[in-house]
């Protein structure tokens, strides 16, 4: 039979050029529609020289399997250059380029087509060229011969500008009238130098595949492009001290298959093969629908393990990883002995201060006094326990006995004590006798005072909390049935996420906390029409929420001037106009008329960005909005521009410096946001670093990355740029922002035992994902595909989205 249904068609490729690949050609040839011999390499003069697969080597298989197409892959081995020269046709590359394809199908004059398979073609600004590139392939082969197929491999795309990889020159419906068939690329999400996951993973596929059978018509010339191969990836230690560039190692079907029946092991190429060959369990993932697997784990955790979380880390999931973070950081406070512990209510208020419950509220001028009573003589510090609710409201001054006076202020605008209260030392090591004294508080305008404390050993700092895990490696049965351990010892690897550093927050809103409209203590209605949608069918405590309005809505507050400020907004389906995000009379926005990011000052353009930005159908507009993020840091007389959700810079203008400004979002006509945050122009704060209490009870610190040309505030775990840079430009190192691992001293602790890791972040929004306790001589994570994971990704290419079949990158790989 070589006959397949409508939907399971099957496109390969012979890139391998391995046994297996052979024996899949000779064997299962009659599962095969088309196969793309990956053998003809195009160079940046447009020439195509045959390489790889020997083409002549295919002969007996086109023979026993006529029913086969043949298509003839030129490929550029995603090197830009080449793709760059062929779509701006330098020195000629396009036209010869054509001309080469008429040459290999002449010489093999029973190919069926030509297979383009061209990658790295760059981003949006070269869209129109790459569409009149594949136009001009199309023309040309079909002006050879009308029977000849054209299939063109293309990214993975999950939208307009919607590539991972940086492809975003495609646009799938442009191309819908220079092929025959099509084969979507999507495999490679995970890769060697990626985090360890599926190759292609659900949601990838599921994005990519629900956008792309609205964009290419029809869908049943469309082929899914699905991986036969895994990735292996070491986790022990760090790619550079094993001699490596990435952690992963590619993998077919039978090598995954090696390892899980004790064949491999991380030490049989060294002089002295240590480490044992066990076999290993692998698990099954119901979700991504693909096996994966611990070789050389004794013990691990993620991170909602944990016996004990301290907060303010909690627990959180996406895309189904279990892990904890802390958004914010409190005070850790301590006292000693607490000698008088007092709330805020006064013996004696003066003025216009008010009693408000357990605190008072302070007025200039105004005074609360405190008495109290001391047991003995000694030295003692007074802690004071306070709230500075506004930017302008953040000083209050002590009085003692009517003598030494402390005033205390605090400038940082950054949270997390801005609008919280917080316990500040009053007076160090003060002497007091024994018998009564007085306290006496003032304050500026709305300050609050909850209380003090006398005690003999005041300290407090800021905390993201803590958590302790349980980790109980056991020995396992090696391929002779004997029971193993490691040779040496082991090594504890943690993985996390850390994040690029943002500015010190000032204020982050996502609109959640408020029922109709705004709260007038915090923003203001500068002009135009604002209140706030909330989602009536989400009953958590903070449902889904949107400010929309028109006009401008700030802060309630009137003295910023250096600032950064990013809002995420979306047009509604009968949009027009501009709408972003101001500090007195700058305005960057998105002019959604004229395809444009714009910076302002009063009614003077200052610079412009063009990008493409798409209103969001009514339909749309509170579920699935067209969200689109804006961002300017003001620093005196310079402004820069960012937008997209990297915050990628954009252009950097000259302005008139603003100060005692207010500052917020501002629209044309109706927009809604669902964020608007607001930061330090100079200081930022990093997400990066944590520390580890190993198992052995020896501590290292991890992710701290070292900086030129800033000061740090080491109580805050901030720092400042020292002149107007950009915050990448202080450091070599990049974050990938993706799961990395870090990596324990060898631990020589014995197997067959329990203990404990404490993992302690110094610093929000790092990702605490998973613990692994393997031997010290290599342990990895491995993830590849089987025939179930084809078999159930064929069902729903054909099934689901009406496709034509599958793409299988690469024949030879995969699970005969």
């Amino acid at each position: 039979m070589t006959g397949t249904l409508d939907g399971h068609k099957t496109l390969v490729w012979s890139f391998m050029g391995n046994s297996r690949m052979y024996q899949a050609l000779r064997d299962y040839g009659n599962r095969i529609d088309t196969v793309g011999i990956f053998s003809f390499e195009i160079d940046i003069s447009g020439t195509i020289t045959e390489t790889g697969t020997d083409v002549s080597s295919l002969a007996p298989y086109r023979a026993r399997w006529p029913h086969i197409k043949w298509l003839l892959t030129c490929m550029n081995h995603g090197y830009p250059e080449i793709f760059t020269a062929l779509r701006n046709n330098t020195n000629g590359a396009k036209t010869r380029f054509l001309s080469e394809l008429i040459r290999i199908m002449q010489k093999y004059p029973w190919c069926a087509g030509v297979d383009i398979d061209l990658e790295k073609g760059g981003g949006f600004e070269n869209r129109a060229a790459a569409n009149q590139l594949f136009a001009d392939i199309y023309a040309a082969v079909k002006s050879y011969s009308i029977n000849k197929i054209v299939n063109i491999d293309l990214p993975g795309m999950t939208g307009i500008q919607g590539s991972v990889g940086g492809e975003n020159w495609c646009v799938y419906a442009d191309l819908n009238p220079f092929y025959d068939t099509v084969a979507i690329m999507s495999y490679g999400m995970a890769w060697a130098g990626s985090a360890p996951a599926p190759v292609s993973p659900r949601s990838w596929l599921v994005g990519i595949y629900n956008y792309a059978v609205t964009a290419f018509n029809p869908a049943s010339k469309l082929y899914m492009g699905f991986p036969a191969y895994g990735w292996n990836w070491r986790i022990y230690d760090t790619p550079a001290n094993m001699g490596v560039t990435y952690r992963g190692e590619s993998h077919t079907y039978y090598a995954a298959k090696n390892w899980m029946l004790g064949v491999y092991n991380f030490t049989e190429d060294t002089p002295n093969n240590t480490q044992p060959y066990i076999p290993w369990l692998a698990y099954w993932d119901n979700y991504e629908m693909c096996p994966w697997a611990l070789p050389h784990v004794y013990d691990y955790s993620t991170g909602w393990d944990a016996t004990v979380i301290n907060q303010p880390l909690v627990k959180e999931t996406y895309n189904r990883r279990n892990y904890l973070t802390a958004y914010e950081k409190w005070q850790s406070v301590t006292f000693g002995n607490i000698i008088i512990d007092r709330d805020g209510v006064p013996d004696l208020a003066t003025g216009s201060v008010t009693l408000s419950g357990d605190h008072v509220n302070l007025i200039e001028g105004g005074y609360a006094i405190y008495d109290f009573n001391i047991p003995s003589d000694g030295v003692y510090d007074i802690g004071v326990h306070i709230l500075f609710p506004n930017w302008g409201a953040n000083s209050i001054t002590l009085r003692l006995d009517g003598g030494a006076v402390v005033t205390l202020t605090d400038n940082r605008l950054w949270l997390p004590y801005w609008r919280k209260r917080f316990w500040r030392i009053g007076y160090d090591g003060v002497n007091l006798s024994s018998g009564s004294h007085r306290l006496t508080v003032t304050g500026v305008d709305g300050t609050q005072f909850h209380g003090f404390k006398v005690c003999d050993d005041f300290s407090e700092s800021p905390t993201a909390g803590d958590a302790v895990f349980s980790l109980s490696p056991r020995s396992f049965k090696d391929v002779n049935g004997d029971m193993v351990s490691p040779y040496e010892g082991f090594k504890l690897t943690t993985e996390a996420l850390r994040r690029n550093p943002d500015s010190a927050l000032i204020w982050y809103d996502d609109f959640r906390d408020y029922r109709g409209s705004l709260y007038s203590s915090y923003f203001t209605v500068l002009n135009g029409e604002w209140d706030v949608w909330n989602d009536p069918g989400d009953y958590s405590n903070r449902p889904y929420s949107q400010l929309e309005g028109f006009g401008r809505v700030a802060l309630a507050y009137s003295g910023f001037g250096d600032i950064h400020i990013r809002a995420r907004i979306a047009f509604p389906q009968n949009g027009s106009g501009k709408a972003g995000v101001f500090c007195g009379n700058v305005f960057l926005c998105i002019n959604i008329d004229a395809q444009r990011l714009e910076l302002y000052q009063d009614s003077v353009l200052l610079g412009s960005y063009a990008a493409a930005y798409e209103k969001t159908p009514d339909s749309s507009l509170r579920y699935n909005p067209n969200l689109y993020t804006v961002a300017m840091r003001i620093r005196g007389n310079r402004c820069r521009v960012y937008s997209g959700t990297n915050d990628n810079l954009r252009f950097t203008a000259t302005i008139t410096p603003v100060s005692g400004q207010y500052a917020g979002i501002r629209s044309d006509n109706r927009i809604v946001s669902d964020l608007l945050r607001v930061g330090d122009a100079w200081t930022y704060e990093p997400y990066e670093a944590f520390d580890v209490v190993m198992p052995d009870g020896s501590t290292k610190s991890f992710g701290r990355i070292l900086r030129s040309g800033v000061t740090w505030d080491n109580e805050f775990n901030v720092f400042t740029v020292n002149s107007d840079v950009e915050e990448s430009t202080t450091r070599a190192e990049t974050i990938s922002m993706d799961y990395d691992f870090f990596h324990s001293n060898l631990l020589e602790i014995p197997n067959n035992a329990d203990y404990t890791a404490k993992v302690i972040p110094k610093d929000i929004n790092v990702w605490i994902s998973r613990l692994f306790l393997g031997d010290s001589d290599g342990f990895s994570i491995l993830y590849y595909q089987d025939v179930n994971s084809m078999v159930y990704w064929g069902n729903q290419a054909a099934y689901r989205w009406g496709l034509r079949g599958i793409a299988i990158w690469s024949l030879g790989q995969e699970d005969l």
